[in-house]
């Protein structure tokens, strides 16, 4: 009998429990004259790598949410405490009983780890979400001005499944930002201190099926400016040494084309393996980037200092040795001076055309 009635008290507490956490979380967000208004912001803590050659990159933060829920209102006098706090993953999931909302990260790159979660409730019912992430983000990269580049890396925060009608997000200037005191700094190898901005935007998503209003997403932008010396040091300026040693061919001796040939020719693979290098690094893409345009320049002047070499050689076959010494003294001075004049020409074209 004992055991039967400790059963039925047994039950009906786990109804009144699921039927106060129906009444908050099952019911959706709060209902009121318009939608439920979430203050949200994102401070970012670290940026880890960028990845150009999958155009991805990894970094963490600090995501606040702001929103208000009567329903989740106490008396403090009753329950003995002035808020409420739900901290780490158990009292999250399992003793929270109120609605939040589920926000994601649509361009996702494979990982999205929380390390941490809490949640704060004052009296008035004012919700107050805190979560630490570390994640890898998708953001499509513009590299035709590459050394000399600026890129935007983009995060895109989404409340899972509920539209503009349901819940607007409003970026929250005061939580968001970039991490950036005495003992802490967000740098990047290779790139200069980024800056961060946030927005929120309107688009409509193929999955809210039958739904014709859009959902408000929330934008987080880091523009970030590469440090161009690091690749002009260990790429341009090797490749540009190799170039004015191939010119060495218009002061030689010419009893033996097959020395300045040589020459000519270990320069052009040079400057191949140069250029494999430095793409490496990059993703496939199809347009010319300034650096490549300054690499192919490389390559192409080597080229045609093998057509001097033929040209020069058979003048001296055909026993004009007086105007090949003309066409060496003219490479001296039309190499260095095309080169440079090229090269700044096709790069700035590409530069401002990117």
């Amino acid at each position: 009998m004992l055991s039967a009635i400790k059963l039925s008290l047994l039950t009906v507490l786990c109804l009144l429990g699921f039927n106060a956490y129906a009444s908050n979380n099952l019911a959706g967000p709060p209902q009121g004259d318009g939608p439920v208004v979430v203050d949200i912001g994102f401070m970012v803590s670290n940026i880890n790598a960028i990845y150009e050659e999958d155009e991805t990159y990894d970094f963490e933060g600090v995501l606040s949410m702001h929103w208000k829920d009567a329903r989740l209102a106490f008396d403090p006098a009753e329950t003995g405490y002035d808020q409420r706090y739900y901290q780490g993953d158990y009292q999250f999931n399992e003793v929270f009983n109120g609605w939040w909302p589920q926000i994601f990260l649509a361009n996702e790159a494979g990982r999205f780890e929380r390390e941490g979660v809490m949640l704060r409730v004052t009296p008035d019912g004012d919700v107050y979400y805190t979560e630490e992430i570390d994640a890898m983000a998708k953001s499509h990269l513009k590299l035709a001005r590459y050394p000399f580049d600026r890129q935007q890396l983009v995060a895109i925060f989404e409340v899972l499944g509920l539209n503009k009608d349901q819940v607007v997000l409003r970026a929250d200037p005061k939580t968001s930002g970039i991490w950036d005191d005495a003992q802490h700094k967000v740098r990047v190898p290779q790139w200069h201190a980024p800056q961060l901005s946030t927005s929120v935007v309107e688009y409509s998503p193929l999955y809210q099926d039958g739904h014709d209003t859009a959902l408000t997403a929330f934008k987080v932008q880091i523009d970030i400016k590469r440090d161009y010396w690091y690749t002009l040091r260990l790429v341009a300026l090797p490749v540009v040494v190799f170039v004015m040693m191939s010119w060495s061919v218009f002061w030689m001796e010419r009893s033996s084309l097959g020395d300045r040939m040589d020459i000519s020719f270990i320069g052009i693979l040079t400057v191949v393996a140069y250029q494999i290098m430095s793409s490496e690094s990059l993703p496939k893409i199809s347009y010319v980037t300034v650096l490549m345009s300054f690499m192919i320049i490389s390559f192409l002047m080597m080229c045609a200092s093998i057509l001097v070499n033929l040209r020069v050689a058979a003048l001296d076959n055909s026993s004009r040795q007086v105007q090949g010494d003309r066409v060496d003294r003219l490479c001296r001075v039309l190499f260095p001076t095309g080169y440079v004049l090229i090269t700044a020409l096709v790069g700035t074209f590409v530069y401002v055309r990117g």
